[in-house]
């Protein structure tokens, strides 16, 4: 009797939110979120506004994360077009409700070098996330741990039989 029985991994299919835009936000757009004309919005009407979760414009609002973003960030030509073409991910781009914010990214003032220099060893001393992986691909946006995920689930068999020690169940009730 060295029945073992089978068991395989359920796995779960991934959610996609198709209202926001995955990835990690520049730093470009953090700073309108934080500091732009539209600071005194509703948390809701900005994360419509940004393509983004309701919970990531709390934590900028409330700075819990991005703390290196402060009042006199400038973002340099690059960070400027990070911004716009994270943004023209919107899902409503199309519609023109993401025109005002692009506007205002584009009309931002720009870093001189030592100003950039300053904000990168602040945001390196942070340990600020890149918005890119090495390869040039848009980085996950992450959430919690940076762990990689487990390649399968370990399952244990219900049966656990492994030897037969010749014992039958008539033998066993005697």
């Amino acid at each position: 009797m060295n029945d073992a029985v089978e068991t395989t991994a359920v796995v779960k299919e991934k959610k996609v939110n198709t209202n926001i835009i995955n990835g990690r936000m520049p730093v470009a757009v953090v700073a309108q979120v934080r500091f732009g004309n539209n600071k005194g919005d509703a948390t809701k009407a900005l994360a419509d506004m940004y393509g983004t979760t309701v919970g990531k414009i709390d934590d900028i609002k409330k700075n819990r994360n991005f703390a290196y973003v402060t009042a006199d960030f400038k973002p340099t030509a690059a960070m400027k077009a990070e911004g716009i073409a994270w943004l023209q991910r919107h899902p409503k781009f199309d519609t023109g409700s993401v025109d005002a914010v692009i506007t205002e990214l584009e009309t931002a003032p720009e870093a001189e070098e030592a100003d950039a220099a300053a904000f990168v060893a602040a945001r390196t001393a942070a340990r600020g996330q890149p918005t890119t992986t090495k390869s040039g691909e848009v980085a996950d946006g992450g959430g919690g741990n940076r762990r990689a995920p487990r390649k399968g689930k370990k399952t244990t068999p219900i049966l656990d039989e492994t030897e037969d020690d010749g014992s039958t169940a008539d033998a066993l009730l005697s």
